[in-house]
């Protein structure tokens, strides 16, 4: 298994060129990469020093583009030297499509850490791109077993974050901007945000020229427990240190931390700079809600000719609203089947009123019936005719 990460200086290839399982640097031009801060200069520069002393320099176009910014773009590095990167990676298809055409001989590396969870949507890309993909960059939130699987059954290379922050919502949209003082850089701007969703943490955002990324106040950690995934075959772990960074340095420390990795992880993770955690890497639990949330269907099987109302919506100790299914009688019906499966007695004193504050006797279809409080009653909860 190998390491990878992003550079930004002279200083990070120093510190790569050390590093026993590192040979791979990935370079991030503004032009391109979503969080990318090197000029174009820079980038051929650096990508010229790493292939002297030895390593792979990765070209980093992740950006997502509508076909206008598309055609922009490849109209701006038609120019470049594209044949002295190793590889591109990629993540807009379009992007990957455009290289097979341009630079058939020229190796991709397609990022799908968005959607793409399931075998038959990795082996498409794999079909699609097979000319030219050299490896396949998956989500973090795919637990170990299913990485250990995917790894071993597709037919090429995968790669997964290692260590990094961990992204919670992005938007091509700069939502920062606005806000900052006129003389603060409104290219890249870094801040924290506080919801209430949140609890009020203290949440890493950044604002770039592609859009704005929030990020949860821990770091993503799975260095203490790659036997798994390395006896599997993972081919590539990227340790991201881009958020450690300073004075252009974006790989401050790779060199002691993959020293680390072989010789004490635990205490690297005791020690890191942030407090780190994997939470979908044991198991993804984000669907085990599911069965609590499917209550309704334990009325399901009310739902026939004996259903004639369904309430809508209510205010606790105000009032229920409800819409009606097919024409019937108030002297016809006294229960409500709740989502629980559950039934509610109708109160005799609950009168049912249209939109008009009229008591009615007789109801057609599709009408909505206004009543007094009905106590257990929620969105959902069905009236039924004897």
């Amino acid at each position: 298994m190998r390491f990878n990460t992003f550079v930004g200086s002279v200083g990070d290839l120093e510190r790569c060129r050390v590093c026993p399982n590192l040979k791979e640097v990935l370079l991030e031009p503004t032009l391109l990469a979503r969080r990318g801060q090197l000029t174009v200069a820079e980038v051929r520069s650096l990508s010229e020093a790493a292939k002297k002393w030895g390593l792979r320099p990765v070209l980093v176009w992740d950006i997502l583009m509508p076909e206008r910014l598309m055609a922009e773009i490849c109209d701006r590095i038609s120019d470049w030297n594209i044949g002295q990167f190793a590889a591109i990676r990629v993540c807009d298809p379009g992007a990957a499509e455009w290289l097979t055409i341009h630079y058939p001989n020229l190796p991709i590396q397609l990022i799908l850490e968005t959607g793409n969870h399931n075998f038959e949507a990795l082996m498409g890309w794999c079909e699609l791109f097979a000319g030219s993909l050299e490896r396949l960059i998956l989500s973090t939130e795919l637990p170990e077993h299913q990485l250990i699987e995917y790894c071993q059954k597709l037919p090429v290379p995968c790669e997964v974050l290692g260590v990094g922050r961990i992204l919670l919502f992005y938007s091509p949209r700069s939502l920062l901007s606005s806000i900052v003082s006129e003389g603060e850089n409104r290219q890249f701007i870094e801040t924290t945000a506080r919801t209430e969703e949140s609890g009020n943490r203290p949440l890493p955002t950044l604002e770039t020229p592609h859009g704005t990324f929030l990020f949860l106040d821990k770091d993503w950690f799975i260095l203490d427990q790659l036997d798994g995934l390395k006896n599997a075959g993972l081919h590539t772990l990227r340790l991201d240190l881009r958020h450690l960074g300073n004075n252009g340095d974006v790989a401050v420390d790779v060199d002691r931390i993959c020293r680390q990795i072989s010789e004490d992880p635990v205490m690297l993770k005791k020690n890191w700079p942030v407090e780190a955690r994997s939470p979908f890497f044991n198991a993804n639990r984000t669907t085990s809600i599911f069965p609590r949330m499917k209550s309704k269907s334990k009325i399901a099987r009310y739902r026939d000719e004996f259903c004639v109302a369904e309430a809508l919506a209510g205010e606790s100790g105000k009032y229920v609203v409800f819409q009606t299914l097919r024409p019937f009688h108030i002297s016809e019906i006294d229960k409500i089947v709740i989502p629980t499966g559950k039934t509610v007695e109708i109160p005799e004193t609950v009168v049912f009123k249209n939109l008009s504050g009229e008591g009615v006797e007789r109801c057609d279809r599709d009408q909505i019936l206004i009543t007094d409080w009905i106590k257990k009653v929620t969105p959902g909860s069905l009236i039924l005719r004897r």
